[in-house]
């Protein structure tokens, strides 16, 4: 699948997951996002199909110390493919306890605006074992040229800032992949 796909694919309208930059690192290795165990999340999940379109929106940092010059907004976006639910998920090394993102969303295609060519695909606990700093270099790769909220409001696509998924206005939707389009370059993950 290639990049003109993700067009095609984002003219039925994008939906936004949000999430601090370790989870996104997690995205980055597995092509996977988990999301809790909540009506209003198994209510959005229930809904997903294969082939919607999702746009990464990273937060501030929820299991590592604040950061203030680790930006935030949209770092990428992917397509989906398929969904499970995962009750026992054993622990992977990551920082948030097992089982605590049961419901799972598999993308078939993933792409960041930031610096991935400069970060090494692997597992949150392989980085945990090399240090803090580590990890933050990897962060600060990844939220390199991120669509600030400033950013968004000027083109007329802000997203929601608050749940973890939300299904975005058509006319957010179509100013947003216009933006993209015209001032990101898109970096294949998989």
């Amino acid at each position: 699948m290639d990049v003109s796909d993700l067009y095609k694919y984002a003219e039925n309208g994008m939906r936004k997951i949000t999430g601090p930059p370790c989870d996104w690192l997690k995205l980055l290795n597995t092509s996977e996002w988990g999301f809790r165990y909540y009506d209003k999340t198994l209510n959005a999940w229930n809904s997903f199909e294969k082939n919607d379109v999702f746009v990464f929106h990273s937060m501030k940092q929820e299991y590592l110390p604040q950061d203030p010059s680790i930006k935030t907004g949209i770092i990428g976006i992917g397509i989906s493919d398929r969904k499970c639910c995962i009750k026992d998920e054993p622990f992977d090394g990551a920082f948030t306890p097992a089982g605590l993102r049961p419901l799972k969303l598999h993308f078939s295609n993933v792409w960041f605006f930031g610096n991935v060519d400069k970060i090494v695909n692997e597992s949150i606990s392989t980085r945990k074992s090399k240090g803090y700093s580590y990890i933050l270099r990897d962060i600060y790769n990844l939220t390199y040229n991120a669509i600030s909220f400033s950013e968004m409001r000027e083109h007329n696509c802000s997203i929601p800032t608050q749940g973890a998924v939300a299904r975005l206005r058509d006319d957010r939707s179509k100013n947003l992949m216009q933006l993209i389009k015209n001032t990101r370059s898109l970096n294949p993950v998989n």
